[in-house]
């Protein structure tokens, strides 16, 4: 079983934000098997954030090395952006909004048949239409 994490997803398991028990168990069914997947876009969010200012990260690590850490205390993988991947952002059934890093997520998830672990309210209401799959936290 595989799952896609997506920004907020990842910041609130690092951060060991309290979430809901089925969301919990399938995030580590999935790390036991190495199908945690972290799309490598998250890591430009966190860096973009971290950047501006508007993230602040513990320990006074710098981005990178709190996503680095996180991705390898955590078990996750992260997944490589592939041209399929960045064609698929702008093939999603319409409409969705223009973030193009939730675009990717989406597509990402969509071409492995994946849910997306958010808390995201426009990716929340793109899979209640049924385009994607989601599991809340």
């Amino acid at each position: 079983m595989q799952l896609v994490l997506d920004t907020c997803a990842l910041l609130a398991f690092a951060a060991g934000t309290r979430m809901g028990s089925a969301a919990v168990e399938r995030i580590d069914a999935a790390r036991s098997v190495g199908m945690a997947l972290v799309p490598a876009i998250v890591a430009l969010e966190i860096g973009q954030k971290w950047a501006a200012g508007k993230l602040r990260l513990e320990g006074r690590a710098t981005a990178r090395q709190w996503y680095e850490r996180a991705i390898d205390r955590h078990r996750f993988t992260e997944v490589f952006v592939t041209a399929d991947m960045a064609l698929a952002a702008y093939e999603v059934p319409e409409p969705f909004h223009k973030d193009p890093a939730d675009r990717l997520i989406v597509a990402m998830a969509r071409l492995l048949d994946a849910p997306v672990v958010t808390v995201d309210r426009r990716i929340l209401a793109y899979g209640r239409q049924g385009h994607v799959e989601v599991l809340a936290y």
